[in-house]
């Protein structure tokens, strides 16, 4: 799997370059006119196309997991720290065409919390050779690197004069590595006052397939500039009978609202 990802992202690399590179290749233009001793230059002309509209940039995503099971562990906004359940992204892209950018975009989310989560499972699980119906669970952790290749759309790019020249939908693709890291403690104990064993920064983790559709509006025009998004990702897990939830859960599917800044080269 680790090996398909390497080629996947190996050929959007050299796709990506060979795009960029085509873009700003220079055009040869043959002249109507005679060839002339006193304008021998009009025979073939030189002609730049313009510049492509490259930029790069970051933005802030506040990601809220759409299974409830993810939700009740992650929340959007911990009310016992007070802070939110958020993303970083990274971005670098290019206009292929006047309506239609490309762009490569790795993120990273981690979070950590203290609550406790309790685990049923029917059958028990085997734990160095004991089986348990319980396990509970604290310390939490979670750490995620989405990378995705986004498509953009501005069906309205002619309204030169309007800002709704700037709305956009899309869609992306790509993968995501997903790590947990908990305390787990083994019990029979349906109140987990007595536990049996534990498993101190127990961790699981995952690489899973990616895809996203988004709406918005991006850019200003200038050098620098600001936009926002409405995302939803769509990430299936692989479930097993372990103590962690991004293995009990359905996915890590998720809807983002993000606020992007860049700066165009």
């Amino acid at each position: 799997m680790m090996k398909f990802f390497a080629l996947f992202f190996l050929l959007i690399f050299f796709t990506f370059h060979s795009l960029y590179a085509q873009m700003n290749l220079p055009e040869l233009k043959l002249s109507n006119s005679k060839p002339s001793l006193l304008n021998s230059s009009n025979l073939l002309q030189p002609k730049t196309r313009k510049a492509t509209n490259t930029y790069f940039g970051a933005g802030y995503s506040f990601v809220i997991f759409t299974s409830s099971d993810m939700n009740s562990v992650y929340p959007v906004f911990d009310t016992r720290k007070g802070d939110f359940l958020s993303e970083i992204n990274l971005y670098f892209g290019f206009a292929i065409a006047q309506a239609v950018s490309l762009e490569l975009e790795p993120s990273i989310l981690f979070t950590h919390n203290d609550r406790t989560v309790t685990f049923n499972f029917i059958p028990p699980i085997s734990y160095k050779g004991n089986d348990y119906s319980y396990v509970f669970s604290n310390n939490l952790g979670l750490l995620a690197f989405p990378i995705a290749l986004n498509v953009r759309f501005f069906p309205l790019y002619k309204q030169t004069t309007s800002f709704i020249r700037l709305f956009f939908v899309g869609g992306g693709i790509g993968t995501a590595w997903i790590r947990e890291e908990y305390d787990n403690y083994y019990s029979n104990d349906p109140s987990g006052y007595y536990y049996q064993d534990y498993e101190l920064s127990a961790t699981t983790s995952q690489w899973k397939p990616l895809f996203r559709v988004m709406t918005g509006v991006t850019g200003t025009g200038g050098k620098f500039g600001f936009g926002g998004e409405l995302r939803y990702n769509i990430i299936p897990l692989s479930q097993q009978a372990l103590p962690f939830i991004t293995r009990t859960a359905a996915n890590f599917n998720s809807v983002d609202i993000t606020l992007r800044f860049y700066f165009s080269l």
